[in-house]
């Protein structure tokens, strides 16, 4: 009974915060068009890497510890900032001409003007569904659009889809 009771708040818990994150996306304070990775994957990211290290210092101090405690200490401290660098990094903002990204680990920048899209991809994987795009440059873009608002590209991708061009940014005559 009680874990039956521990279960159901532990997702209510995790639907709630689901829900949160939805409901309020997280902006770059500076940038307040770029959207940002969930808080949550920097949080979880600092706990591994806390507890591969703490997990390294204990298996790494005592010389009957097992090689195990030692391996899985640096594979959670380094998936730990692998987590880390992935929010620090990755962040996309649409607009209405062109999408601006940074890429996942490189932290690459990235500036994607609509008429240099190449292909795209409306697929579904595993009950989501994922976007992906390629710039004739080899670019390339994959994110989930339900957890990003990429509402301007998919407008653009709409308007592609209707008449066969994609939207750009009229040229101001010159003098």
């Amino acid at each position: 009974m009680l874990n039956g009771a521990i279960m159901a708040a532990a997702l209510m818990f995790v639907s709630a915060l689901v829900w949160w994150m939805r409901k309020h996306p997280n902006r770059a304070k500076e940038h307040p068009e770029r959207l940002r990775m969930p808080k949550l994957t920097a949080i979880f990211g600092w706990i591994c890497a806390t507890f591969g290290l703490l997990t390294g210092l204990w298996a790494y101090s005592y010389p009957q510890s097992p090689l195990d405690a030692r391996i899985a200490s640096v594979g959670m401290f380094v998936g730990g900032l692998i987590f880390v660098v992935m929010y620090r990094n990755f962040y996309v903002a649409a607009g209405k001409y062109e999408v601006a990204f940074r890429s996942l680990l490189l932290g690459r920048e990235h500036v994607l003007p609509y008429s240099d899209i190449a292909d795209y991809r409306l697929q579904t994987a595993k009950g989501h569904s994922y976007l992906t795009i390629k710039s004739v440059h080899g670019v390339k873009l994959r994110l989930n659009p339900s957890s990003f608002n990429v509402s301007p590209l998919m407008k653009a991708i709409d308007y592609h889809r209707a008449t066969g061009q994609w939207p750009v940014r009229a040229e101001s005559p010159r003098a």
